[in-house]
């Protein structure tokens, strides 16, 4: 159960688990707040908690300006920036390595977003949602080695559960935008979705990050399982479960989204160990 310390910080595994879910509904949550809807008709009494808290962390949230070059931000000043000055930046390096910047420098500024939490939450504010990364974030031959090894060098005691919480988020969140009739923002989450699970399946097969991720993705799965029940699962995954009052439609979605993550995974390792073996 993980409910300790990370290796890397002294805050509670659990809080920084709730202090991530927070941050991810904000990002994924943008498309129904801007549409005036969140889970059903706006005069609905009952509206769902992760879109109040998407839209209210929305409200509080002031824009820093971006810089025109991302080099032109320090490695100093990427290792620091706050979430929010993290997610400007993220813009205008994504848009950098997309265009096909692609050097020692960059990588370098990369990997410094990725080696703190407010870094990594702001990289994929951008690198997840944006549909003009489709060079970086959607090639049919995956992630590119730039953003791949980058990523497989990060801070894993927090990219792990946002890795895993970036798969199940928008795909519940697809549903939302559906029953509500809003075939774009469905089309936006599935696109969020999609590169999440990308991500996830990523540093999931890695030998180094593998381990962890693929525990967190297991801890999640088991409480998709449980619910409703209460059964001995990862507590924190149960809570954050509970806290955004999915439905069974959606906890179902959010179970076979992660099935499948795991089955692809499995024989994706298991090619490679034959690979491996045969060499």
């Amino acid at each position: 159960m993980a409910t300790g310390y990370s290796r890397r910080s002294r805050e509670p595994y659990g809080r920084r688990l709730r202090r991530a879910s927070l941050v991810v509904s904000a990002i994924l949550g943008l498309s129904f707040v801007s549409a005036g809807v969140a889970y059903g008709s706006p005069a609905a009494k009952a509206a769902p908690k992760h879109g109040e808290a998407a839209k209210a962390q929305m409200q509080q949230m002031q824009m820093p300006e971006a810089p025109a070059d991302p080099l032109d931000w320090s490695l100093e000043q990427v290792k620091k920036a706050s979430f929010m000055e993290s997610a400007v930046y993220a813009g205008s390096l994504c848009r950098a390595l997309e265009a096909g910047s692609a050097g020692a420098e960059h990588a370098e500024r990369l990997k410094a977003m990725l080696g703190h939490s407010d870094g990594a939450r702001g990289f994929f504010v951008t690198y997840l949602t944006d549909p003009a990364l489709e060079k970086i974030a959607d090639a049919p031959e995956g992630i590119p080695s730039l953003v791949g090894e980058s990523l497989k060098a990060s801070d894993i005691s927090v990219v792990a559960p946002l890795a895993v919480m970036n798969v199940a988020m928008p795909t519940a969140t697809v549903l939302t935008h559906k029953e509500a009739g809003d075939e774009k923002s469905a089309a936006n989450s599935a696109r969020t979705a999609r590169r999440g699970k990308l991500v996830l399946q990523l540093l999931a097969s890695d030998a180094t990050t593998g381990p962890f991720t693929r525990k967190k993705l297991e801890a999640c799965l088991e409480a998709a399982n449980a619910w409703p029940e209460k059964e001995e699962v990862d507590k924190d995954w149960a809570t954050f479960l509970r806290r955004w009052k999915y439905d069974e439609k959606q906890i179902a979605a959010i179970r076979e989204v992660l099935e499948s993550a795991q089955s692809q995974l499995e024989m994706a390792l298991f090619t490679n160990g034959r690979q491996e073996f045969e060499d």
